[in-house]
């Protein structure tokens, strides 16, 4: 009998509002060792709240109004912010989007390396600089004797996000959320990143929750897929079972409306007729229906659960029976 890793993050209703709206709406999903879940969704559909969560570094105007966090046995959602403080970075990491915005550009990277491993561990400076030294090594810096006493706008775009990749593994946290790991790297930097996070998953065994709307990124690195819209988890599934067949009508068109070498050139992009609802204008069903072919009123007036499809794939829609539709118009 197959046998299944105890999840090592697991995520149970989360919950989030902003100014009385749910802007994240009972999100489920868990995590095991040395697997990747991808979290993704068009810009504003809660993938970056949910990371911003799972480190209790919420914005001043939202608030966790639901559900809980469990990073093994302990739970996140119920550490006060001293407790948390000591968690954060050692038993989970992020790696933000901005590289540019989060490093500090009037200190070394060395320092800022150091600095992150010395939080949690009373060593000498010097230990901490050694340390720091063998990361530039593992993420793959040439010369790190060198780069350690460089400033970050002395570094490319990729080695600054390598750097940001060693303060978030320099504790070897067991689980690191990614959030646009890639973001505003050209592809051949971004090939480099990815097989930097897969070489390091693989060796030390971590969880990693990587947030992106960029599907191609999905395909070369995620076991599990969260599709998320307007705050909600639309379907969820292994990786290669969501690609070759989503059961969920925004899934299906979102993947439509990845560009294909095969296009024809000069070839008109398929796109998703209408836009994402604002917090404000969420109806009580679900939150896709104006913009679904397959929409009827009871779309509109009842939230469907995540249905069983078999093979842990669950997808929230009233008419997985008619997806063969979507599949007719995206073809």
């Amino acid at each position: 009998m197959e046998t299944h890793p105890r999840p090592l993050l697991s995520v149970d209703d989360l919950t989030i509002e902003i100014g009385g709206a749910n802007v994240v709406d009972g999100i489920s999903f868990t995590v095991a060792p040395g697997k990747v879940m991808a979290l993704v969704g068009e810009s504003g559909c809660g993938k970056s709240l949910t990371s911003y969560a799972m480190l209790g570094l919420l914005p001043p105007a939202a608030r966790r109004s639901g559900g809980t966090i469990h990073l093994g046995d302990q739970e996140l959602t119920a550490l006060s912010e001293r407790a948390f403080r000591k968690a954060r970075g050692k038993d989970i990491s992020i790696i933000f989007q901005e590289p540019s915005a989060s490093l500090d550009p009037l200190t070394t990277v060395g320092a800022q390396i150091a600095a992150a491993y010395r939080t949690h561990h009373k060593v000498s400076r010097a230990e901490a600089y050694a340390k720091a030294r063998q990361m530039l090594e593992d993420v793959g810096i040439p010369d790190p004797d060198r780069r350690l006493h460089q400033y970050p706008f002395e570094l490319s775009g990729g080695m600054c996000q390598r750097i940001m990749i060693s303060i978030a593994l320099i504790c070897s946290p067991r689980v690191l959320v990614a959030d646009e790991p890639t973001t505003a790297l050209d592809v051949t930097i971004q090939a480099q990143i990815l097989d930097l996070m897969k070489k390091l998953v693989t060796e030390r065994d971590t969880a990693i929750v990587i947030i992106t709307h960029d599907m191609g990124v999905v395909a070369d690195i995620a076991d599990d897929v969260a599709v998320m819209y307007a705050g909600r988890i639309a379907e969820i599934a292994p990786v290669h079972a969501l690609f070759e067949k989503p059961r969920h009508p925004y899934t299906a068109l979102l993947l439509a409306s990845v560009p294909k070498l095969s296009d024809a050139p000069k070839a008109d992009l398929a796109t998703i007729e209408g836009r994402v609802p604002t917090p404000n204008e969420f109806n009580a069903g679900c939150r896709f229906a104006d913009r679904c072919p397959l929409a009827t009123e009871r779309c509109r007036a009842e939230q469907p659960p995540l249905f069983d499809c078999g093979g842990g794939h669950r997808s929230a829609c009233w008419h997985i029976d008619r997806m063969a539709e979507i599949h007719g118009r995206a073809a």
